[in-house]
């Protein structure tokens, strides 16, 4: 192995761990996203009263400084919890929509949606798991804000149609407004809402209205990865400027907020407008998701987060948290006024989606809302190899998503087996002349100018690419990258099981709880590590013998690197790592035919 060879998988290593914070850098770079939006004005009301929200028209940097707390509009507290919405004491008139795919409970307090199952997913990785169970009682989706008479704190007027498919909510303000709510179940996991807005009054009149999305937190008992960010909210503007990731700036947020107010403690919720249009809002966890898609778009939308807290916050009163975490998101999004002209009806329809982060259900919506799967810098990659694992688990028996990735290994080394072959016969004619090279190097090893120049002419007149050896690492970075990022979102590797692996999106954590110090056994990178040391011995190498040995610490580098990704992930690079030494010893067999 040569120096310059050396130096080049290094390099790649540092890039794949670092890729989080590259791509973080080269998407800021080309996507900008505003993580510093104007604040909404004073109409729009925090949700709850233990809610930090910015000022009305100041930005944080154009906040002055203040000597004392300034109290927010509606009196926000750091440490109370907040208290869910008051509504009526008498017995809440629920209806249920259902189809093969989910079951929602709609209620006929202002037309909201309760709760959500889906039935085709399971809750844990048990096989006799209850279905996932979304529930909204803090913040109902769909319910009206701004308008006091069509909130969830009132009775509508309910109806269930005759074919069972929608329900009609009706409630009429005191200004003579009659809002008539028609929810449908469409197809899969998407409702359609119809707000019938009528005039009955002699006079023009204006409605200020917004619409609350439920919040999202993560599932009981999912495991987490520290290092992914499970729950988020995204939002698309018009302009061409693409989806927006607003879970990145949420510390940030937190803390800016704490010192613009002059707080002595981070608050627990915080309300952070952006006002910005937005043709659709996004509020997910890791494999679920609530879209939001008004028709025409919103004016302008507000972020909602909770963040975790200490237990010693309550014990102790001086204690001073730490952003460590999301708890909770949620988002509402607000609409310009609409004019209803007396005697008239107008409406507005929207379209919103609870299910799950499934690139084959998001990519029937047409406004990027497929998107929210986060594949990153390499999206095309990563979503060219989901289509095609899924294609894989869905024709071939046994349908499995094990098999899957192992068939797509085969398949992606056999797209790249030509550039592999020419690297491995390149790796071969520079063992050949290695000794030609040592000799080189000691006659000029004063004169490192002269030995470059005379090794470069060396390489060319036996026709061997110094680099030939790093090629096929180079060319598989962004499949490893995209598909690292496919099995850490995709909903379809969930609780989908492979031989002694029980998910193939996380770890295998066996003997979890058994082993000193919180350890846990994960076999297949182990395996990985032991296939790419034999890999490396069959592998034609040259260089000083100190290159060499610190090359093979390269599989103990991998070994933690790999030690705690999704087994997935680890399944394929074993796999790929395996067909390499099957290729070498092809290769060494015919190679000593050829000698015989």
């Amino acid at each position: 192995m040569k120096k310059q060879d050396l130096i080049i998988i290094v390099v790649l290593f540092a890039l794949w761990m670092g890729w989080p914070f590259i791509d973080r850098l080269v998407v800021k770079k080309f996507f900008p996203a505003d993580d510093k939006p104007p604040a909404a004005s004073t109409e729009i009301p925090g949700a709850a009263t233990n809610r930090l929200s910015l000022p009305s028209e100041t930005t944080l940097s154009e906040a002055p400084v203040k000597t004392e707390v300034e109290a927010a509009p509606t009196a926000p507290t750091i440490e109370a919890e907040p208290a869910e919405p008051v509504r009526p004491s008498t017995p809440e008139q629920t209806a249920l929509l259902s189809n093969d795919e989910v079951e929602i409970k709609v209620s006929a307090r202002g037309g909201t949606v309760v709760s959500a199952v889906l039935k085709n997913y399971r809750q844990t990785a048990e096989e006799d798991s209850a279905p996932v169970f979304l529930e909204f009682n803090a913040q109902r989706p769909l319910a009206w804000l701004k308008e006091p008479a069509f909130s969830d704190a009132n009775d509508f007027q309910m109806t269930p149609s005759a074919d069972g498919r929608s329900i009609r909510f009706e409630q009429t303000s005191s200004a003579g407004i009659t809002l008539v709510r028609t929810i449908t179940l469409d197809t899969n996991y998407l409702l359609r809402v119809v707000d019938d807005l009528s005039n009955a009054t002699t006079n023009d009149l204006t409605l200020d209205s917004g619409l609350q999305m439920g919040s999202m937190s993560n599932l009981m008992g999912e495991l987490q990865e520290k290092s992914v960010v499970s729950l988020g909210v995204d939002t698309l503007s018009p302009g061409g400027e693409g989806v927006q990731y607003w879970s990145k700036p949420f510390p940030k947020w937190f803390d800016e907020i704490k010192e613009e107010k002059q707080l002595t403690k981070l608050p627990v919720v915080i309300d952070w407008p952006l006002n910005r249009p937005v043709d659709w809002v996004a509020v997910k966890n890791r494999y679920f998701t609530q879209i939001l898609t008004p028709e025409g778009g919103a004016d302008r939308c507000v972020v909602t987060v909770r963040r975790e807290t200490d237990p010693r916050e309550a014990q102790d009163p001086a204690f001073k948290p730490k952003m460590t975490g999301t708890k909770e998101v949620s988002a509402s999004v607000y609409f310009a006024e609409l004019p209803i002209p007396a005697g008239q009806t107008v409406s507005r329809s929207l379209t919103y989606y609870i299910g799950p982060k499934k690139f084959s259900e998001l990519s029937r919506f047409g406004m990027h809302q497929v998107d929210i799967m986060e594949f990153g810098f390499w999206r095309p990659v990563g979503k060219v190899l989901l289509i095609i694992m899924n294609w894989i688990h869905d024709y071939i028996w046994p349908h499995n998503y094990g098999l899957a990735i192992i068939l797509l290994t085969i398949l992606v080394r056999i797209v790249f087996w030509p550039v592999t072959h020419k690297s491995t016969e390149s790796m071969k004619k520079m063992q050949a002349i290695q000794p030609l090279i040592t000799e080189m190097r000691a006659k000029y090893k004063d004169n490192p100018q002269r030995q470059q120049q005379e090794m470069m002419a060396l390489y060319k007149e036996h026709k061997v690419n110094p680099l030939g050896g790093c090629l096929p690492m180079l060319i598989q970075i962004p499949v490893f990258i995209a598909l690292f990022v496919v099995l850490r979102s995709a909903i379809e590797l969930r609780f989908s099981s492979f031989l002694w692996l029980k998910d193939l999106s996380a770890p295998e954590n066996l003997f979890a709880g058994m082993l000193p110090f919180g350890l846990s056994l994960n076999i297949l990178p182990i395996l990985m590590a032991a296939t790419m040391a034999w890999q490396q011995k069959l592998t034609p190498t040259g260089g000083d013998p100190q290159q060499q040995k610190i090359m093979m610490f390269m599989p103990v580098m991998m070994l933690v690197f790999f030690y705690n990704f999704a087994s997935g992930l680890s399944l394929y690079w074993t796999t790929n790592q395996c067909l390499m030494i099957v290729q070498l010893l092809m290769q060494k067999r015919k190679q000593a035919k050829k000698k015989s």
